[in-house]
């Protein structure tokens, strides 16, 4: 039949194997992060040997070709306190002659087509991801093994690069100044993902440490409209706790707003305590402790690391231990006042 000299097309291969055009597209660009079993692979070769299929030339030199741009998708960009991940994230790509584009993680993680025309288009070299603030991870792990990776915030997670910081000690450390000022009923107001539920631990363990009971954790959600609505309704619930760890600073601008509009004062009737330092902590009234992490550390690190996995991919944890948390104590803590009413 003359009509089968026609130029064959990946399309034609994978339907002729019976696979993805995706896996064809991998397979053939020798994508080392690529799992397929033995047969599989025989069955596409077969396929690609019978319809004497070549991959474009122009698209080959397009995929090995570097932009010079790596991809940082946040979940909330426009929360204050990743003004310095952002910019030391930034500089450190500079120093290495990249430049770094911010896209939203949610959209790429959640829509197939934001995934696919930042992955197939070639946009970027290489993506840093943020994690961590939600229990649903399905099609992170396919979005990262599909480009040069490294996640931020999250947990180890198998056959994938990570990079966090201790959020444990960071909560432990913020638990015990509340402990050694003689508060006994210490409540954690968190949200849902791995960020939180780490923080919740190290509240929980240093508690324990002290002979103390841990209080269910008071759900704030990572936002600061969210996080005023959670403690308002824990303390119009008949909620008694006289100290507050929060799971972040930005979660702390809602529960310090919450706390005051619940007829209570700060610190008089409540001590509260955040993690991660954020500019605006010190202007609050009164102003807000913090336990002080290393973000523009992470995210020096993260771009460095990213760009390792450009040249050759590696799996593995990284926990930025050092410098270790700080406690920066202002006047939202004291010890414990008089019985709330």
């Amino acid at each position: 039949m003359q009509g089968s000299r026609t130029t064959a097309r990946l399309s034609d291969v994978a339907q002729l194997a019976g696979v993805s055009p995706g896996l064809v597209s991998r397979l053939v660009n020798e994508d080392p992060t690529l799992k397929i079993r033995p047969e599989t692979r025989e069955r596409v070769m077969d396929a690609i040997d019978m319809l004497q299929y070549t991959p474009h030339a122009s698209a080959r030199a397009l995929r090995s070709a570097r932009t010079g741009l790596l991809g940082f998708a946040l979940h909330h960009v426009n929360d204050p306190i990743y003004a310095q991940l952002v910019e030391s994230a930034q500089t450190a790509a500079a120093e290495r002659n990249y430049s770094v584009v911010l896209l939203n993680a949610s959209e790429l993680v959640g829509r197939r087509d934001a995934y696919r025309a930042l992955v197939g288009g070639h946009r970027v070299d290489g993506l840093l991801v943020q994690s961590g603030f939600g229990a649903d991870n399905s099609g992170l792990q396919e979005l990262v093994l599909s480009i040069p990776s490294v996640v931020f915030n999250a947990s180890a997670m198998p056959g994938i690069r990570t990079v966090r910081l201790d959020d444990s000690t960071a909560s432990a450390i913020a638990t015990r100044h509340l402990v050694e000022l003689g508060h006994t009923r210490i409540a954690f107001v968190g949200a849902e993902g791995a960020s939180s539920d780490r923080r919740f631990q190290g509240y929980a363990e240093a508690l324990d440490d002290a002979g103390l009971q841990s209080l269910p954790m008071v759900s704030g959600g990572w936002s600061a409209s969210e996080a005023r609505k959670g403690i308002e309704q824990y303390f119009s619930s008949g909620g008694r706790a006289t100290a507050l760890v929060v799971a972040t600073s930005t979660s702390a601008l809602g529960v310090h707003a919450g706390v005051i509009s619940s007829g209570r004062s700060i610190p008089d009737d409540v001590s509260l305590v955040c993690i991660q330092d954020a500019w605006f902590a010190e202007h609050l009234n009164p102003p807000l402790t913090a336990v002080e992490l290393p973000l523009g550390d992470v995210g020096r690190l993260a771009v460095n690391l990213l760009i390792g996995q450009i040249a050759s991919r590696t799996e593995g944890e990284v926990v930025l231990g050092d410098p270790p948390p700080a406690l920066i104590e202002r006047e939202s803590t004291s010890v414990p006042g008089a019985e709330p009413v």
